[in-house]
This record gives C-alpha cells, structure tokens and sequence, in this order.
C-alpha cells in the first residue's frame, strides 16, 4: 500500500470533495489529570480506566503530525490515522509524501489540536474544606530541556470554551474556575519555596488567579506562562510540541517521601540543575505576574457572519486562527476555498460537508485541502455545531 499512498490520497480527495477524516479517534493518556468522561472512560485513575502507565484518555488530538512526549512514553501516540479508498495511514505518513496536496506550503505551521477533557470525582484539597472537581495540576511551557537547557520557543497555546449543553453531553456543570498566572504580591522566593511542596499539599494552586470559564470564551497562553486549566471541556491550539514542566500536582494525590526527589526530578525539574534554573529558563515571570494578565489575554468569539442560516465565528486569535459553524436545521452554508488546509470536528448535531455524512458518531474529524469550496448542510432536527483550526500565522 504505501507505494501507492499518494494516488490512493488524490483518489479519495476526488471522491470527497477536498476532504479527509480520521479512521478512529486519537486519544493521548494523561497521568497528572483526569476528566469528566465526556471524551471517554477517565474520572478516575482505577484499573477499569488507566492504561499500563496509569494514565487515562483525557486528550483527544486532531490531525496531529505530533507524537506525545509524556514520562514514560507510549510509541505513535497522539498521532492520527486517515481513512483512505484503500486502508488506513497516519496523517504524518501521508504527509511525507504528498505533502503539497495536503497542505499547499503550511505543513511547517500545522499546529497540534486538541479537545481537554478535564475534570474527574471531587477531591479534598490541602487549602479547602470543599472539596473541588480536579483542574489539569499547575505547570509551564517553557520550551523542551535538552542537555539541562530550555530550548525556545516554548509552547504557546490557545483555549476555546465549548457548550456543553448541547447533545451528546447535555450537561450543566455549574461554576467552573481555572488558575491562571500569579496572584498579586507573589513573589520568587514564595513560588521556589512552594515548589519543594510539591506532591506532598496542594499549595501551589493557592497562588494562581481564579477566573471564571465561560462558554464561546477563550485565552491565549504566552510560552512560560504558569497555568491550571479548569474543569471544563477545551478545544485547545498550540505550537505542535509537547513540552512542559509540572510545577504543582493532582488533588489528594501524595507522592512517597521515599520516591519523591525521583518524581520530582522528572516531573518538575526535568532536566535542569534547580529552582533557580526553572524560574530562569522556564518561567515568564513578567507575564505570569501581569497585573493585567486578563484584559490582555482573554479572548471572547468574534461573529464573521450570521443570518437565517445561523452564525460563523472566530474562536482563535492572535498567531491562531480558528472558527466555529453552527447551522440551524434545515439551512446550509457555503464557506469560498481558503489557500490553508482546514482540521475541524463535530461538536453536536448532524450534516453534510460536501456531501459526505458527518455527526458525532461518523466522519467527526474532518481535514480540508487548500483551494476547496465548502458547503454545509443540515439534515438534522437540531443545529449542528462544528468547530476547525488552520496554520499558525507567521510560521510558514
């Protein structure tokens, strides 16, 4: 088969219109959070739930051309097959070889996607008697550590909110938080002395910012920025690496003294020779400080479009760019070809994208080629809700 790849590609584009999907979801496991089993079985961290790591499937990828760096990592993670008229492949695979077709001149910017599914049973903290539904624990992108340095850039990232009281999920999850950059009158000395308390209480997540999620809301996240997503499902954009360093762990969850300078080599330090080399290389201390940090970096959706047919919206912004279609039944949209290729997913509802079926359960992640025409029609009783990414900007 693989000789044949690129004519089997320009066969199945002509059949679908420009278009590809994912022969089956691509699921990355997680072992510092869980979720709220929206995307799958991951509340807990229990045998019927984890892997053989122990982790759990928390992120789903789309048309990823990257493989996860987690601690122990698992080979082809987090990269995504594609459906062909004759088998299956990788997305990366057929990349190599018909790249042009598949991304025009913006494979280099292709940025890595991701649904968060983030949550899980509530814990009891180490600064609270409520106990809290568990957010992803507190970290930082500061670039991948290469022989005890922190190589740039980091990974920026960007998060879209979105509704979750909408089929399939219908579900109303009440006030959600994340933590995100420092409270005021932090300072070094208090976050180098609160990451020795790592694994052992909850205390680092007493110094980050609460703010509320909303949904059809948004942030960008500059690299090295100290952050702990909330408990609400998240369409996330990013550079496409997988770099981080924890700097706060899971909820309740205790690491042994007589394995903790182990963890916490490998979780936290990753690498570097200390605290002062996290602080320095890793962390942004000017934006994680920003007394401004959310005029600055939260994004609300801006409507391209919207009419009897239902609305079109940007959810990503600055180097990102992202939209989100949501159709009324019985209406249809016609979007002109873009020269980016387009990765999108079914969020709710059912429809046609250039004629081919597509809904929660078939043909849900979806790849458009540069210079296609888009027509979305909806056949369903409910309003069918779609959301994509395209290249990160200035990265060609």
């Amino acid at each position: 088969m693989m000789t044949n790849l690129k004519e089997y590609l320009l066969k199945t584009l002509e059949l679908q219109k420009g278009i590809v999907f994912a022969s089956k979801p691509t699921f990355v496991c997680r072992g510092n959070y869980s979720g709220r089993d929206i995307i799958a079985k991951n509340s807990e961290f229990s045998e019927d739930f984890v892997d053989e790591r122990g982790y759990v499937p928390v992120e789903l990828w789309l048309m990823s051309l990257v493989e996860a760096e987690n601690p122990e990592k698992k080979e082809g993670e987090g990269l995504t097959s594609i459906s062909l008229i004759e088998g299956e492949v990788t997305l990366k695979q057929i990349s190599d070889v018909a790249e042009e077709e598949l991304f025009g001149v913006w494979k280099t910017s292709w940025p890595l996607t991701k649904i968060l599914d983030i949550g899980g049973v509530p814990k009891k903290t180490s600064f609270s008697d409520q106990k809290e539904v568990p957010a992803i624990s507190p970290h930082i992108h500061g670039g991948n550590i290469v022989d005890g340095v922190a190589i740039k850039p980091g990974k920026i990232e960007a998060y879209f909110f979105p509704p979750l009281n909408v089929g399939p999920y219908n579900r109303e999850i009440g006030r959600t938080i994340s933590r995100l950059g420092f409270k005021s009158g932090v300072t070094k000395e208090i976050f180098k002395e609160t990451l020795r308390h790592f694994g052992k209480d909850d205390s680092m997540y007493e110094l980050l910012e609460p703010h509320i999620v909303k949904p059809y809301s948004g942030w960008t996240m500059p690299a090295g920025t100290i952050h702990s997503p909330g408990p609400w499902v998240t369409f996330e954009v990013q550079l496409p690496q997988d770099d981080f360093n924890n700097v706060g762990w899971k909820f309740e969850d205790r690491i042994p003294e007589a394995n903790w300078e182990e963890e916490y080599n490998k979780l936290v330090l990753r690498g570097l020779k200390d605290e002062d080399d996290l602080i320095n290389q890793v962390l942004d201390w000017d934006v994680s400080t920003d007394p401004n940090f959310k005029d600055h970096y939260q994004r609300e959706i801006k409507i391209i479009e919207e009419g009897d047919f239902g609305r079109r919206f940007q959810i990503f912004f600055d180097q990102f760019y992202g939209e989100g279609w949501e159709i009324n039944s019985g209406k249809s949209l016609t979007i002109n070809a873009k020269e980016k290729p387009i990765a999108g997913l079914v969020w709710s509802g059912n429809g046609s994208l250039n004629d081919n079926q597509v809904s929660v359960d078939k043909n849900r992640e979806f790849f458009i080629v540069p210079q296609t025409s888009i027509t979305l029609e909806n056949n369903g009783s409910e309003k069918l809700i779609m959301f994509t990414v395209e290249p990160i900007g200035g990265l060609k």
